[in-house]
Order: C-alpha cells, then structure tokens, then sequence
C-alpha cells in the first residue's frame, strides 16, 4: 500500500513539474510583439511606418494569413519575413493579436476561383488602378495627400502583387475583401456594384499577378543604411566642416545632440560623438506630402564619431535603401536627387 501512494505522488509530481515546465517554456506573444511588431505598428495596432492592425482589419483575416505574413512579410517594401522565429513563437504573436483585438478569425477556403483575368483587367482599370497602382504595388494616383487622397488617410494601398501577400491570401479572402471592402483603410465595397462574376473576374486578375515579372528595384546585398566615411581631420575640425558645408548647402542647423544623451547618465556620455541635425523645410515639407510616415525616419542627420585610436568618422543615412522602404516612386527620385547632395557634402567635409 505505500508502494502505491508513493507511486502515485510521484506520478501527480511529475505531470506537475511537466505542466509548470510548458507554462514556463511557452512564448509570450505580447513580448514577442513588443519586440519584434510593435516599432513598426505601435503597441495598439495603430500603425506608423507599417500598416494598422485595427479590429475590423483582424477580424477580416484568418490565423493562417496572419502566420504566413509575419513569416514571409511583404518582399520589397518595409515588412520583413521573420524566419528565424519558431512555429510556438509564431502562434504567440497571433493568439496576442486575437487577445489584444477580442477578435476570432474568418476561415476560408483554398479552392482558386476561376475567372477571366481578360475581363478583370478590364474591370481593374476602372475601378483599382488608381489607388493599387498599374502593377498592383500599391503607387497608384490616389496614394499621394496632395492628389486625390484625403490628408487624414495616411496608410498606402495594399501592394497585392508582392509575392509576401500573394503566397498568404487565398482567392476566397481576396474575394471577400473586393466584395466588402475595407473601411478602415479607405477601400470601397464592390458588392452591388459588381457583379459575382465581375468579382470572380477581378480576383483572377489580381492572382495573375503572380506571374508578372515585376522590375527589379531592389539594392545590392552589400548596401546597408548607412555610409561611414573616415574624415582626414580632427574631431572638432570635422564637426565645423560639416557645420560649415551644410550652412553653404542651404541648410538650417539645429543644436548638437550627443548620440548617447537621454539613454545613459549625463556624466558618463561621450562627448566626442555628436549628431548634427539639419534641415531644408521646403524639401522637408515636399517629403512630407509625398509619404506622411517619413516623419518618423527623417534623414536630416550626420553622426560624428571619434574612435579610441584617434580617427573619425562620418555616419549618414543611405537614402537610396531608406526611400525603398515606403515603395513609392516618387519618393525614391527626390531621395536619390538628396543622396547627391549628401555626398557632395561629404565630399566638402573631406578634401
């Protein structure tokens, strides 16, 4: 007999210590997303420099799309693919999206819906091409504040030709969003408007997006966001050539701010990097109403920095990657027409 009350609370010990341990282990999906989602969509979903995560857009979409997308995420614009996060981890983050939004998720099917995507074309001329853009990447006219846009809608169209969507939306969710449309993002309903086999057509036509060949606006591998140079001069000399080649280049100078300042002690900062702040308000004003979300990346910046051995360097944005983030064309032009101007500065600082 005591065999077995031994045995027993061993056994009840155990699937104790079993159930603590995968309590223990389990992620946590609101760290994960603090961690990894919310610099980009904000802790509530409000969105920023990637797109909002409100209830309704939540409510539209199944745990499947939302799994795909946080591991493919959308190639070429700002969301990146989180591959190195594990399946657990992944299905943590969208049961946090499902908690945080009081949301269950719509379920469709996989069956592909067989339109004409002559017909849709046609139909997608008329009724999408202008916020979707020609190639579906989301550039169309309607995406700009100063054309036909309202200035409260801050959030680019969909790109629905990036593969990242394509390869997470089956035919009946794209069926279901053209049908209903999307409120919270601007997008109108077709329903009463189009017909089903209207819908079916324009579903076929945007799946067919797959097989464009898109061009390739993509930067090298090696290209990082930021160029460092080595400046042939002292720190302090350095720091009023920048000064100096920015006031000849029209720009305002704001007052120097320590690159460590606000995130350690004031006593222990190191004095001898600095980033000085500049800006043109009239270009700063026209990137402005081109992409509202560049105010939270503004480039306006050049960091000096003084290395133990001596030597210093020169820390500016690329703003050729940069642009590229927010995938507007018109943007990339007028960043890559600044990058010039940058590096003619740089190229002042350094003779």
């Amino acid at each position: 007999m005591m065999f077995y009350w031994i045995r027993i609370v061993t056994l009840i010990t155990v699937a104790w210590l079993g159930v603590a341990f995968n309590i223990a282990a389990a992620p946590d999906g609101q760290a994960l997303y603090v961690e990894h989602c919310s610099a980009c969509h904000r802790m509530q979903g409000q969105g920023g420099i990637g797109l909002p995560l409100v209830n309704t857009k939540l409510a539209d979409v199944s745990d499947d799309y939302l799994r795909k997308t946080i591991r493919i995420g959308r190639p070429g614009r700002v969301m990146p693919g989180f591959q190195r996060l594990s399946d657990a981890q992944v299905d943590a983050v969208v049961k946090f999206l499902r908690e945080r939004s009081g949301t269950v998720e719509s379920v469709f099917g996989d069956e592909p819906i067989a339109g004409d995507p002559v017909k849709g074309e046609v139909l997608y001329q008329e009724h999408c091409i202008r916020c979707h853009g020609a190639d579906g990447s989301g550039e169309g006219k309607g995406t700009g504040v100063t054309l036909s846009r309202e200035r409260s809608f801050l959030v680019m169209p969909a790109s629905i030709s990036n593969k990242g969507f394509l390869a997470s939306a089956p035919d009946q969710m794209i069926r279901r969003v053209i049908e209903v449309g999307r409120k919270s993002s601007g997008m109108p309903a077709s329903k009463g408007k189009l017909s089903d086999a209207e819908i079916d057509d324009l579903v076929s036509y945007v799946r067919s997006f797959e097989g464009y060949a898109h061009e390739d606006r993509s930067l090298e591998e090696d290209e990082k966001p930021t160029h460092v140079y080595e400046s042939p001069y002292d720190f302090d000399t350095t720091v009023d050539n920048v000064k100096a080649a920015l006031t000849g280049a029209n720009f305002r100078i704001f007052p120097d701010r320590l690159l460590e300042q606000g995130l350690i002690d004031e006593f222990s900062v190191n004095t001898r990097q600095i980033g000085v702040r500049f800006c043109n308000f009239n270009v700063l004003y026209g990137m402005l109403k081109i992409e509202p979300r560049l105010g939270v990346v503004l480039p306006c910046r050049i960091t000096i920095l003084e290395r133990e051995d001596g030597q210093v360097l020169l820390v500016v944005p690329n703003l050729r990657v940069v642009s590229r983030w927010f995938n507007n064309d018109e943007l990339v032009g007028l960043w890559d027409r600044i990058e010039q101007t940058f590096i003619d500065i740089i190229d002042e600082v350094t003779l």
